[in-house]
């Protein structure tokens, strides 16, 4: 491969589906906070298969630091933007968060559907300390929940 004058591979032109297809397979099965999703974009777009330029991705990540919210899915919003516009932001920004999302709902709908069952319960336990520190607490002089006692 030939590279520029200053020393810079070219980058490849990719497809809106294989894009759209990496960032699937990236919210799937990637693991990691956001530090290391960005990492992975880096490693896999800018440096393995050339189809982000060095300067697209730093823009990116600069921008997607700035602005408030998820820092991973924001990037590759942005890389989507960079290299199909506005359709290319869309699907990226869709498929990126779907398999978590999938994941979700199954797991939700797995609770609800077993009511609880003891054998399910081991699967949300690490859920219960941080969703009951986030909850607020009942006054004392509230009755409790419907629900509570009954298993769900």
């Amino acid at each position: 491969m030939t590279t520029t004058e200053d020393g810079v591979l070219p980058t490849e032109r990719v497809g809106l589906w294989p894009l759209v297809r990496y960032f699937l397979t990236l919210g799937t099965i990637g693991f990691g906070g956001p530090v290391a999703l960005t990492g992975y974009m880096h490693r896999d777009l800018v440096e393995q298969r050339r189809w982000i330029s060095e300067e697209d991705y730093k823009e990116g990540l600069a921008l997607a630091q700035l602005a408030p919210g998820p820092l991973a899915a924001q990037l590759a919003i942005y890389l989507g933007y960079a290299r199909h516009g506005l359709l290319g932001a869309t699907l990226v920004g869709v498929a990126f968060p779907a398999p978590s999302f999938a994941i979700v709902l199954l797991a939700g709908w797995a609770y609800v559907t077993t009511r609880g069952w003891t054998g399910c319960r081991p699967c949300s336990m690490g859920s219960a300390p941080p969703s009951s520190a986030s909850s607020p607490t009942r006054p004392p002089s509230s009755p409790a929940a419907p629900w509570a006692g009954t298993g769900c």
